[in-house]
């Protein structure tokens, strides 16, 4: 029954002060006339409770059931939060299956531009190998061309004396079928 009073005495005292008094002075002795009538029923209570239970059994039974309802309140109180908090974190675990979703889609984009990057890399690899070989083959035919240039050149005098040469004996053959000396 403590509990009960000590809920209410701050209830009723105020209640009770704001409506009757008209100065500091009332109030002041409007709470300790309150205070006083209320120790007094505590007292009362707790004199009858001890020199007859039966009389305030029910009171005590009261008692007990409201402080059981309190504390069902209470808990209940505690559950409702904690469910609210239940709620919350499904929220927020929904929320984070989501980004994981998300990020799970781009990471397979990601992937799928990682193995068409590789693909080109290798594809641009093939492309500096045959460039390469070009480049070598281009080399190879600068140099037997290179090559027969130099032959070439080295024979093109010796053919020209040999033309010369052989335009010189025509000439000498000539002059000598104009002279006659070719037919002896």
């Amino acid at each position: 029954m403590k509990t009960l009073s000590f809920v209410f005495r701050p209830q009723v005292s105020i209640l009770y002060n704001k409506g009757i008094s008209k100065s500091n002075t009332e109030l002041i002795v409007n709470s300790v006339i309150i205070h006083f009538v209320m120790e007094m029923d505590e007292r009362v209570f707790s004199a009858l409770a001890a020199s007859n239970e039966e009389w305030t059994a029910h009171a005590s039974d009261t008692e007990a059931l409201l402080d059981m309802k309190e504390d069902i309140a209470l808990v209940e109180g505690q559950i409702a939060s904690q469910q609210d908090e239940i709620a919350s974190q499904r929220d927020e675990i929904a929320s984070q299956q989501a980004e994981i979703a998300s990020q799970q889609a781009e990471l397979g984009i990601l992937r799928s531009q990682q193995d068409q990057l590789m693909l080109q890399q290798e594809e641009v690899a093939r492309q500096r190998d045959k460039i390469t070989m070009l480049e070598e083959a281009v080399q190879k035919m600068q140099e037997a061309q290179a090559a027969v240039a130099a032959t070439s050149s080295e024979s093109i005098p010796q053919c020209a004396a040999n033309e010369h040469a052989a335009e010189s004996e025509d000439t000498i053959s000539d002059t000598d079928t104009d002279t006659g000396k070719g037919d002896k």
